[in-house]
């Protein structure tokens, strides 16, 4: 039910911390039966939690600082736990590639990251989800892949989100911290991890995080993939990183000796208010009216100038290498656990991205990092398993407070409500499998890992 309360918070000095929550909305609250119409509605397995509280969702504008360091205005969203009563954990989910204001989490109510954000807060978490810089209600266009601003983004909501959810809940979460996310918020998610423990971890202790399918070796793994000259799905993202990389690492001096002239309006497609299907049909019809390609044959590099494309390809120093280098964020050795899940036949991100981080990782013989591979699935059939998997293994380290009106005699009996491998799908008695997730009656969580 929609709920027109406003409340602002006016900040009337500047804090020792980089961001300030400017105002927070209530925009839409789901009642504990609303949320089991969600699942059913989704299908939405039941190991994936249990509904014990009804949430209320919130708009969040922030301050936090951009690629050069000033100041500026940021939207996200923040899922609570209804009166919940006692500490709970805060999860930060990252979001995928978006590029129309319509599809980030501070839309609340109207958008498929609230499915995330009402079961993970209805299970009792408290939910924080950054937009990300100029996406939703955020100043100036989406700094498309940009690992700084996507750490600090999504640091400073999880910082003042604490905060915020402390005020509103009156209880303080309590000290664990997970984050996860797909796609870009995979790369999101590796940005703020590495981030967190290098540079706030006076502040903030990650408990686990699990990024997915996300671009994490910019300049080889997902370079190559776009150099490859094989049709790709969604042209679109490679123009989205260009523009955001050429406002933050200034790449050209005219747009005109980049690309063809057909597609230098491109650009103005970038300002919040067209999907990535409306772009990617742009740039099909244009390869198919104006230089013959079909959609099936066409490659984003095909929007370049022959000239620019061939230096580009030719340079190890050039400035648009340089810059995916830069963006790179799986150079750093995690301190938490950390799983990586990807499917390998991912078709928009490819797989060698999570191996290389892996292999990275594992060079230094770190205990508590696993790579999941999903199957042959491509990057659209594997996100729900991806993030169903990724919610079922954070569930099995949270410390999730049980609620107040439980039956004393359902929580005596330990029993096994659910038996899952650890992609989420449900295994009968009679099934065994190497690597499984048990979780019983009482909350409590055995998980059995069989090592070759």
């Amino acid at each position: 039910m929609k709920k027109p309360i406003l409340i602002y918070l006016l900040i009337t000095h500047i804090s020792c911390l980089w961001s300030q929550i400017i105002s927070y909305e209530l925009s839409e609250s789901w009642s504990k039966e609303e949320v089991n119409t969600l699942y059913d509605i989704n299908g939405i397995p039941t190991s994936t939690g249990e509904i014990n509280y009804a949430v209320d969702g919130y708009k969040i504008l922030y301050y936090t600082p951009d690629y050069n360091g000033e100041l500026v205005v940021c939207s996200g969203a923040m899922f609570l736990p209804a009166e919940i009563g006692c500490s709970a954990p805060l999860l930060s989910w990252q979001h995928g590639t978006e590029s129309s204001d319509d599809g980030v989490p501070s839309n609340v109510g109207d958008n498929y990251n609230d499915l995330i954000g009402v079961i993970a807060a209805a299970n009792g978490y408290i939910v924080t989800m950054s937009d990300f810089i100029g996406l939703g209600e955020g100043e100036g266009m989406h700094n498309y892949v940009h690992a700084d601003t996507e750490a600090s983004s999504t640091i400073d909501l999880i910082i003042y989100g604490k905060e915020l959810a402390t005020e509103l809940l009156g209880i303080s979460p309590n000290n664990q911290l997970f984050l996860f996310g797909y796609s870009q918020g995979g790369h999101a998610t590796m940005a703020a991890v590495k981030e967190i423990e290098e540079n706030y971890a006076d502040q903030l202790s990650i408990t686990a995080s699990c990024p997915m399918a996300g671009p994490y070796s910019m300049s080889e793994a997902q370079r190559l993939m776009l150099e490859s000259g094989d049709p790709y799905p969604n042209p679109g993202y490679l123009p989205y990183v260009l523009f955001a990389y050429d406002k933050i690492y200034d790449l050209y001096d005219n747009l005109n000796d980049v690309l063809k002239p057909e597609y230098v309006n491109l650009e103005s497609m970038y300002n919040g208010e067209y999907g990535m299907g409306a772009i990617n049909y742009e740039m099909w019809s244009i390869g198919q009216d104006v230089f013959g390609i079909s959609p099936n044959n066409f490659t984003p590099t095909q929007i370049f100038q022959d000239k620019y494309y061939q230096e580009y390809l030719e340079d190890d120093n050039h400035p648009f290498k340089i810059a995916l280098a830069d963006n790179d964020v799986y150079d750093f050795i995690p301190q938490s656990p950390m799983q990586l899940i990807h499917c390998n036949g991912d078709n928009d991100v490819t797989y060698e991205n999570s191996q290389v981080a892996y292999d990275y990782f594992t060079d230094y013989n770190l205990p508590n990092i696993e790579l999941i591979d999903g199957g042959n699935l491509n990057h659209t059939e594997c996100a729900p398993l991806a993030i169903l998997a990724a919610k079922i293994w954070i569930d099995s380290l949270a410390e999730l407070c049980e609620p107040t009106d439980i039956d004393e005699n359902t929580i005596n009996k330990k029993e096994i409500v659910h038996h899952f491998d650890f992609l989420g799908r449900h295994l009968n008695e009679y099934q065994t499998h190497q690597n499984t997730i048990l979780i019983y009656s009482d909350g409590s969580v055995d998980k059995k890992i069989k090592i070759k």
